[in-house]
């Protein structure tokens, strides 16, 4: 079971969003879509984020996040796991599979943060 960590956001209820056909689109229940484009890049790092090397939690700084302090990240190693808080405060693993399907990609979820224990590179988009 994940543990809920501190959040700024209510958490949903099932049925609250879903999937829709574009694996960058998310829907609410009103059919709104959520937005996953990137409109910044975290300006401490010209490139992509080595996770292995990480010895504290990875949060990009003030004003290099979206407004409610998510941010998304690009997969740059195929078959890495990738170890991150979820906007709602739920922990999370992004499997190997999982990285391997979104290499290159941006991941579709909004993150408060990257945990210590990613093995995979990535970058940072807001």
């Amino acid at each position: 079971m994940s543990e809920i960590l501190s959040t700024p956001f209510k958490k949903p209820e099932c049925g609250d969003m879903f999937n829709n056909t574009n694996p960058v689109l998310v829907q609410d229940v009103l059919g709104g879509l959520i937005n996953f484009q990137v409109v910044g890049t975290d300006p401490d790092y010209s490139g992509a984020i080595d996770g292995s090397t990480l010895t504290e939690d990875y949060v990009p700084g003030d004003g290099n996040v979206n407004p409610d302090k998510t941010f998304i990240i690009c997969i740059e190693t195929a078959g890495a796991t990738y170890e991150v808080v979820l906007a709602d405060g739920t922990q999370f693993t992004i499997t190997a599979v999982q990285s391997a399907a979104y290499a290159g990609l941006w991941y579709p979820a909004r993150l408060l943060r990257v945990r210590v224990g990613t093995t995979g590179s990535f970058s940072v988009g807001y």
